[in-house]
C-alpha cells in the first residue's frame, strides 16, 4: 500500500464521518484492497500499544507484562478478524454479499478515526488527567458518535435498510464487548 493510497483513504473516512455518501468512493471494493485496509490495524497498533502499557504502568493491571501483552495482542488480532469473517455469512443472509468489499474496505479504514477520538480518552483518564466521571463522559460522548459513524458506513456500503444497518452495528458491538470481556477476565 503506498502513502497516497492510505492518505486517500483516511480522506475517505473523513468524508463519511460528515456523513458523506461520496467518502465510498475513496476505497476500491477489490480483494487486494480489502487486505490491504488492514493497514489501519498496523497504523492504529502503537497508539493502542501505549494505552496498553499505560494501563500496565498504572497498576490497573495484576498479571505479568507478558502475559497481558500476550493476551492483549491475541486479543486486537481476533477483533480485527471476528468481524470480516462473521460478516461473510451476514452479508450473505442479508443479501448485500456483493457489496461486502466495499463495506469492509471503508469499515476497516474507519477504524482509524474511531480510535482517534476513543483512544485520547482513555489514555487521559488512565494517566488521571481527567477524572473517571469525566472519562466516562467522554467515552459515552465518543461511543454514541462511533456507532453512528459505523451504521451511516453500514446503511451506506452494503445498502441494506435501516434496521438491517442497526442489527449489524449491534453484533459489531457484541463481538467487542465479548472480546474484551473475555479478555479482562484473563488478566
Amino acid at each position: 500500500m503506498t502513502q497516497p493510497e492510505t492518505l486517500n483513504a483516511l480522506y475517505g473516512t473523513y468524508r463519511l464521518a460528515r456523513l458523506d455518501a461520496g467518502g465510498l468512493d475513496y476505497f476500491e471494493p477489490t480483494v487486494d484492497a480489502f487486505w490491504r485496509s488492514f493497514k489501519a490495524a498496523l497504523l492504529i497498533a502503537p497508539f493502542y500499544g501505549l494505552l496498553l502499557a499505560l494501563r500496565y504502568q498504572s497498576g490497573e493491571i495484576g498479571t505479568s507484562a507478558w502475559h497481558y501483552g500476550a493476551i492483549e495482542i491475541v486479543a486486537y488480532v481476533t477483533a480485527w478478524v471476528a468481524f470480516p469473517v462473521l460478516m461473510l455469512s451476514v452479508s450473505k443472509r442479508f443479501g448485500c454479499a456483493h457489496n461486502y468489499l466495499r463495506f469492509m474496505v471503508a469499515y476497516n479504514w474507519a477504524a482509524v478515526p474511531q480510535n482517534m477520538l476513543y483512544l485520547p480518552i482513555a489514555m487521559l483518564s488512565v494517566t488521571g488527567i481527567i477524572s473517571a466521571d469525566a472519562a466516562g463522559f467522554f467515552a459515552l460522548l465518543a461511543l454514541a458518535l462511533i456507532i453512528g459513524y459505523v451504521w451511516f458506513i453500514t446503511r451506506t456500503a452494503l445498502e441494506i435498510p435501516v434496521v438491517g444497518a442497526a442489527a449489524i452495528v449491534a453484533m459489531d458491538f457484541a463481538i467487542s464487548i465479548l472480546i474484551n470481556g473475555y479478555v479482562e477476565g484473563l488478566h
